[in-house]
């Protein structure tokens, strides 16, 4: 009976990111039978996304890139500063070598990707600290955010505005920085004002405060665990680990790569307070990477082979993984401790509906019940034991019946913390 549960579940609408409406079963309305079968915490834990911001400077490209990411127009792009008012905001698949492959070896219906949300928003200027252009709504949606995608201009255009009238990628990003350590900045003193702020709060508060005053990023003040977890939810700018995109052309994109990378690294590495913690680098063309995500993939090998590009690389990688919506969440991962887990394969493969992938926080320790508890209240608490094996080492095999005849299927409790890429079957 735990099977026939088990399927059940993965048929609930409720863990498909393509429900629409809500269809009715019995009398009831599906959406409505999951609200009461699944507790408030469980339905918060599972809208836990992961959010990046797209920021930078008017005119340089954040709007082609976000449609980029999104692989469809989302997004105004114009030449003008502040073409974007109301933040975009887009849920972004995690590229992943092992979804699919499990998918077909688990017989399973469909897959479902691990997903990021990317949030585009309006320019920074000089003074959105203090509320120049859309600075305050632009600030506040950030602090909602896990990282900054922070894109700098580097292509020279004379019909593309630049809101300084010159294009200098190190003062741009220099710029973007300052405003948002200003904007900590008083963030964090009106904070201190308030009789509220107390004991560990402002504590750590004093020393950021401090750190701020120095022109240094919060991410410097050399916080505790305990005293970042205190003030967490003031969601400080300058404590955010930032992706520095360097926008360039599709010339130096496709056919200069390397050099323009390296030379984009050494931009990034001439930053204050940049380090290899809390800053990674990339480049980007977001005009044209717009423009290809809008066509097929047949359009898009012709133009680049029309650039005297081959698609596929001395190593066998395509040309396409070069194009940020390959690119971006894969660095997101790099820059946040993620990584992927599975679920789906082990169910009987008449049975199987979904095999998904689920983003793992490192820092977290995601437990066997833990992701129980991810997926739906009553696993969690009627969770016997854990069947876990690596995706690579399944894939190795048939099906997972034969990975676990051949001992490679572990039993684990409800303690045992995931690991990278491991597929795991729950009983319960």
């Amino acid at each position: 009976m735990a099977w026939l549960s088990l399927v059940t579940l993965f048929l609930c609408p409720y863990f498909s990111s393509s429900f629409v409406g809500s269809p009715v079963i019995n009398g009831h309305s599906r959406r409505s039978s999951v609200a009461r079968c699944c507790p408030p915490a469980c339905r918060h834990h599972l809208s836990m996304k992961i959010k990046c911001g797209v920021v930078g400077l008017p005119n340089v490209g954040k709007s082609s890139l976000f449609n980029a990411l999104a692989k469809r127009s989302l997004a105004e792009s114009a030449n003008f500063p502040f073409c974007t008012i109301d933040p975009n905001v887009a849920p972004i698949s995690i590229p992943d070598t092992y979804l699919e492959p499990l998918g077909v070896l688990a017989n399973s219906r469909r897959t479902v990707p691990a997903t990021m949300d990317f949030v585009d928003v309006a320019g920074l200027v000089k003074g959105a600290s203090r509320g120049e252009g859309l600075g305050n709504k632009f600030l506040a949606t950030i602090r909602e955010c896990d990282c900054i995608v922070h894109v700098v201009r580097a292509f020279e255009d004379a019909n593309t505005i630049h809101v300084d009238g010159k294009v200098e990628p190190l003062a741009d990003a220099e710029v973007v920085n300052l405003e948002l350590l200003l904007a900590d900045l008083a963030h964090v003193q009106r904070r201190l004002e308030k009789n509220s702020c107390q004991g560990e709060e402002r504590e750590a508060l004093d020393i950021v405060v401090n750190c701020l005053e120095k022109g240094m990023p919060a991410r410097s003040a050399g916080l505790s665990q305990l005293q970042s977890k205190a003030i967490k939810s003031m969601g400080l700018l300058t404590e955010k680990p930032v992706i520095y995109a360097l926008n360039v052309d599709e010339v130096d994109f496709f056919l200069s790569r390397d050099d323009v990378l390296r030379e984009a690294e050494s931009i990034v590495g001439s930053l204050q307070y940049s380090d290899d913690e809390s800053s990674l680098c990339t480049i980007v063309s977001a005009k044209v990477e717009a423009e290809l995500s809008a066509t097929s993939y047949e359009d898009q090998a012709e133009y680049v082979s029309s650039l005297g590009v081959e698609l596929e690389g001395d190593s066998g990688s395509s040309i396409m993984d070069m194009l940020s919506y390959n690119v971006l969440p894969r660095k997101v991962l790099k820059l946040l401790d993620l990584s992927l887990c599975y679920t789906g394969p082990g169910v009987p493969p008449e049975r199987s509906q979904t095999t998904k992938a689920h983003v793992l926080r490192q820092a977290q320790e995601l437990t066997a019940v833990g992701l129980a508890s991810k997926l739906h209240g009553t696993i969690e608490k009627g969770f016997i034991r854990a069947e876990v094996i690596s995706a690579p080492e399944l894939l190795e095999y048939p099906t997972h019946v034969e990975a676990k005849e051949a001992g490679k299927v572990r039993v684990e409790g409800k303690d045992y913390v995931l690991n990278p890429n491991d597929v795991v079957l729950i009983k319960w």
